[in-house]
């Protein structure tokens, strides 16, 4: 009979991995919610809509900044890297 003992041994740096990476991800999620949270301002003008968005964008690029750098980390550690756009499209 064959040996069905197929465990997978998880490090506790896989665990901050992870951890990280859903950190990362959550980041994101919040900045994106943040632009969101701006788009009503456009009812007072073109104007208005672009500099409340604007003053959200940088937090958009720092998180993705940050979830690259996660992705960079799985790839250097063998780990499959995730699409970024392929995890926004998922965000419900």
């Amino acid at each position: 009979m064959p040996n069905q003992n197929n465990t997978v041994c998880i490090t506790d740096d896989d665990i901050k991995k992870a951890k990280d990476y859903r950190d990362a991800m959550d980041a994101l999620q919040k900045s994106i919610s943040g632009v969101n949270s701006k788009l009503p301002e456009f009812s007072e003008g073109l104007e208005a809509g672009l500099k409340a968005v604007g003053e959200k964008l940088p937090e958009v690029v720092d998180a993705m900044v940050k979830l690259n750098a996660q992705n960079k980390e799985l790839a250097a550690s063998g780990q499959q890297p995730k699409s970024v756009l392929k995890e926004l499209a998922s965000i419900p």
